[in-house]
């Protein structure tokens, strides 16, 4: 099992979040979801044991090497960044029962914790992922979620919010998977690791160049960066 922790980190949450529809009950949901954080959050302490203990740690998806297959690789950096969103999130959900009962109808609730459990599997996706398009789309699996927990409020400009950010961020993805497309034209990869020896060798390219300016400009949409957060 020790082997596969690195997957179980993007499995746990993303797993858990049908499972709510099937509890349904919201006060059960809810702690589940904690459970489940909590979960991801003792994986990211035993990732971090690992990676001091032995290294960098690799994960080839489905047994195909790198760079034709997809693989996670986490070493000390992404590691304490992974307890830090597993920690966060449990911390939040330790607070989330009091909020949730003034800003969602009882009826929401589950709903509430289906998509928070997918935008932490997407977190945690992005954060584990060494694979330049696996990161897009955990991205966009976070965003998705991010927009219907927006949504979700009683507030009626809670939704006029969330379809703003649903056009920005839509807009910021694009510009995102150009850039990963032009990267992918120069070099003949997605693998980070292989695309960081490969960059250099054409970075001085006008291709490198406008991939940049689009991963940027795509970034900054999808982050809703001054001046570009109107939907608050």
């Amino acid at each position: 099992m020790i082997d596969h922790l690195p997957i179980l980190q993007v499995i746990v949450p993303l797993l858990a979040a049908p499972i709510c529809l099937i509890l349904r009950e919201a006060q059960l949901v809810r702690w589940f979801t904690l459970i489940a954080s909590v979960f991801a959050f003792v994986i990211s302490v035993l990732l971090l044991q690992q990676v001091q203990a032995h290294g960098t740690l690799i994960y080839s998806l489905g047994g195909w090497e790198a760079p034709i297959g997809i693989e996670y690789r986490i070493d000390q950096l992404n590691a304490y960044l992974l307890i830090l969103v597993t920690s966060i999130s449990s911390v939040a959900l330790l607070a989330a029962g009091t909020s949730l009962h003034k800003e969602l109808t009882e009826r929401k609730e589950t709903y509430f914790y289906v998509a928070y459990l997918l935008c932490l599997a997407g977190l945690l996706g992005i954060l584990t992922t060494g694979d330049a398009f696996n990161v897009f789309v955990f991205l966009e699996i976070s965003s998705l979620a991010s927009y219907t927990l927006i949504a979700m409020g009683r507030d009626r400009r809670s939704l006029w919010a969330s379809y703003q950010y649903l056009i920005m961020g839509t807009i910021g993805a694009t510009f995102i998977l150009i850039g990963i497309g032009l990267m992918y034209m120069m070099t003949g990869t997605l693998n980070m690791y292989d695309l960081a020896e490969r960059l250099p060798e054409v970075q001085q390219t006008k291709t490198v160049f406008t991939a940049f300016a689009f991963f940027m400009v795509g970034v900054c949409l999808k982050l809703a960066l001054f001046p570009l957060h109107l939907w608050l």
